[in-house]
């Protein structure tokens, strides 16, 4: 529901499987090609063409808040705020029964949460999937402080071996962080109207 992989047949004019492995129809060395062995599919409607020479438009509703991130952002709050992911309090839904509505959900079907067991990791899975290139995951990683775990990720590359098998190999990326980038530096103009104003933590010198 979520991306185009290798072999799909999408969008629904393209009467050719998808090939994103190195050399194929849709990847490197093609400009612009995927680097991630994906392409996005959430929110593109398969039935516009935007081929040059039969391209149509439809009218796109972009969604700026939806009903799961209300119930997941619910959910996060009340696990911090009680620190028993099945409490109610004064509310109507234990942090359990918000991330249930979403799993409830025809498409999903998932089984219900019912503990505390791990709950913020598998709460943290649980968001950066079903919020997956909605433009949430980089202030997720920023607010709960992770930017470190980011240091280091995994990529892949497809290629096609003489046998016509698609072979996949992982490796790892290097990436920079400073803990600096939990915050942005506050604008010298600003500073200069407020002296008891001080710069955030590692912009000093900048």
């Amino acid at each position: 529901m979520t991306i185009v992989k290798n072999g799909d047949i999408w969008p629904n004019y393209n009467v050719n499987p998808i090939e994103i492995f190195e050399g194929g129809l849709n990847a490197s060395p093609l400009t612009n090609a995927t680097q991630t062995g994906y392409y996005l599919k959430k929110y593109c409607d398969p039935n516009v063409n935007i081929s040059t020479n039969d391209a149509t438009e439809t009218q796109h509703a972009w969604i700026l808040m939806r009903l799961g991130e209300f119930y997941l952002n619910y959910a996060e709050a009340m696990f911090n705020y009680y620190g028993d992911a099945n409490v109610k309090g004064e509310f109507t839904m234990s942090a359990n029964d918000a991330v249930n509505k979403i799993l409830d959900r025809e498409d999903v079907q998932m089984p219900h949460w019912t503990d505390n067991t791990d709950w913020k990791t598998r709460y943290e899975r649980e968001r950066m999937v079903e919020l997956a290139f909605e433009d949430h995951r980089f202030w997720d990683i920023r607010r709960w402080k992770q930017g470190d775990s980011q240091k280091q990720i995994s990529v892949i590359r497809l290629n096609k071996d003489i046998n016509g098998d698609v072979i996949m190999t992982r490796s790892t990326l290097n990436r920079g962080w400073n803990d600096k980038f939990y915050f942005f530096p506050i604008p010298f103009t600003e500073l200069n109207k407020n002296e008891n104003l001080a710069q955030n933590p590692g912009w000093s010198n900048q």
